[in-house]
């Protein structure tokens, strides 16, 4: 019952029933591959006061040094800078002692079983990036990666409470008490899954998607994975144009035998994926669903969408969808059969 008023929720554009009148016309950008650093420059640099951030993992490098940096400085100038790291990779203890010498405060998350696999920055409940990209050397400077960036509106404060519901609250899985309307709804933990079926299953015209990873329980007919898997292919065979470019690398076998399964479970109901460059990386986690486009942090798994914290957005506004549609068809025309 609750997925199912969850799902209801999301689709009519609000989670709850406090009010927050946006306080400029809201409006998202999609940043991808090499913008992100940019951007991410661009909105720390803003922030006055507060900078709410999670991140899945990060490790040395030239690119995140620069954010280091970043961060550190917004703190000097006196912003309140709270970033929320995964207790499960190495690095990210070692980094959370440079930031807190720096004037950042840092917690580990304190729930091994569970993931903080959200990418978000947020800067003063008005402007936010959320998406795929980690802070690695990798992520940032040479994987194909796909974030949106919402400025105004109600999303970026949405997920500024979630973040702080979560430091506090390292296990909660409910969604803040604000109301969202407009073109651009914010995602958290079930909410994702709870946008994603119903407008696959609704689809009419196309859905394209990006897959980085998955685990396919054929068997399973209630598991998350299955359900998306099971509208895409049902999508192509009431005539929806269904499109999809997956991760294969050199270095990741177990990946690529999990993502063979589920190419090899589409192509059998006629849904066409191509596999990307095994030299690169892509990492993006994107459907485009008619006229929407819904831009994640999760991967098509059951810790994904049920599990792990993660965090998206789904917009239909034409900007963003027009510019996926450019970045798609580039993967597609340069991916293998």
């Amino acid at each position: 019952m609750r997925a199912e008023f969850a799902a209801l929720l999301v689709l009519s554009g609000c989670a709850a029933t406090e009010t927050a009148p946006p306080e400029r016309v809201t409006s998202s950008q999609l940043v991808c591959d090499r913008d992100y650093l940019p951007a991410v420059r661009e909105l720390v640099a803003g922030a006055e006061e507060q900078l709410r951030i999670a991140q899945w993992e990060l490790f040395e490098g030239d690119p995140t040094a620069e954010i280091e940096d970043l961060l550190a400085e917004a703190a000097t100038r006196g912003v309140d800078v709270h970033l929320l790291l995964d207790d499960e990779i190495d690095d990210n203890h070692e980094a959370a002692e440079r930031l807190r010498a720096r004037g950042v405060h840092v917690q580990i998350d304190s729930l091994p079983e569970t993931k903080v696999h959200a990418k978000v920055l947020v800067a003063d409940r008005d402007d936010a990036i959320l998406g795929s990209t980690n802070w690695s050397t990798s992520s940032i400077n040479y994987n194909h990666e796909c974030n949106l960036r919402l400025r105004g509106g109600a999303g970026p404060g949405y997920v500024a409470s979630w973040l702080g519901a979560v430091w506090n609250e390292p296990w909660t899985r409910e969604e803040p008490e604000l109301e969202q309307s407009g073109p651009v709804t914010a995602l958290v933990d079930d909410e994702l899954f709870a946008s994603l079926l119903p407008r696959l299953e609704a689809a009419t015209d196309r859905i394209d998607f990006t897959l980085y990873a998955t685990y396919l329980q054929p068997t399973v007919s209630t598991s998350p994975t299955t359900r998306v898997f099971t509208a895409l292919a049902d999508a192509q065979a009431r005539g929806v144009t269904v499109r999809g470019v997956a991760e294969w690398s050199d270095w990741n076998e177990g990946n690529n035998q999990r993502n063979a399964e589920a190419v090899d479970w589409l192509a059998a109901r006629g849904v066409e994926v191509r596999w990307e460059s095994a030299q690169t990386i892509t990492h993006a986690k994107v459907f485009r669903i008619d006229d929407g486009l819904q831009v994640q942090s999760a991967n098509i798994s059951r810790s994904g969408f049920e599990g792990s914290h993660e965090v998206g957005a789904y917009t239909v506004e034409e900007a963003p969808r027009e510019a996926f549609e450019s970045w798609f068809e580039l993967l597609w025309r340069q991916g293998a059969p």
